[in-house]
């Protein structure tokens, strides 16, 4: 499978879990809301996996919309740049990134690991679940950073250019 085949299979992959986690989200919050309002007794779970899923959805988000260039950037450096100096910039950009994403990803899996004893209030389930979203996400960001360098894709979309 071709890295561009790749991305574009974990982007259709991340749309529907995100796609599953709004309507769960939205769901939740419409269950505390009518619990909170109308039978005045709102369900204590539903708050908690609202925020937890709004984790996961900002993590999941943040590596679905990367390839296409759905990021705010400041592109006045890049667009003053000659192409050259823009595949050095935009690679070092993108070992940056990597990296970063690297360091954040092990720190987050020794976070998740710590926290794993301690269950939620609620919900009771495993801490581990909810901070294994940054990890998670880091190792989605870096693949889909390293899946576009290796399609040869100069992403997030250089201003004017369409994949």
């Amino acid at each position: 499978m071709s890295a561009a085949r790749l991305a574009a299979a974990i982007e259709r992959i991340l749309d529907v879990l995100i796609a599953a986690a709004l309507v769960a989200m939205a769901a939740a919050m419409v269950n505390q809301v009518f619990g909170r309002y109308v039978l005045e007794r709102a369900p204590s779970w539903s708050e908690e996996l609202a925020g937890f899923l709004m984790v996961w959805l900002t993590m999941l988000g943040a590596a679905a919309v990367l390839r296409g260039g759905g990021h705010i950037s400041v592109t006045v450096l890049t667009d003053r740049l000659p192409p050259r100096l823009l595949r050095i910039a935009l690679a070092l950009r993108d070992t940056v990134m990597v990296a970063t994403c690297g360091v954040l990803a092990w720190w987050g899996i020794g976070f998740a690991r710590i926290n794993g004893a301690q269950e939620s209030a609620a919900l009771e389930i495993p801490m581990t679940i909810p901070y294994a979203a940054l990890p998670t996400g880091m190792v989605l960001i870096a693949l889909m950073v390293l899946a576009a360098r290796l399609a040869g894709e100069p992403f997030p979309a250089v201003p004017g250019e369409e994949f």
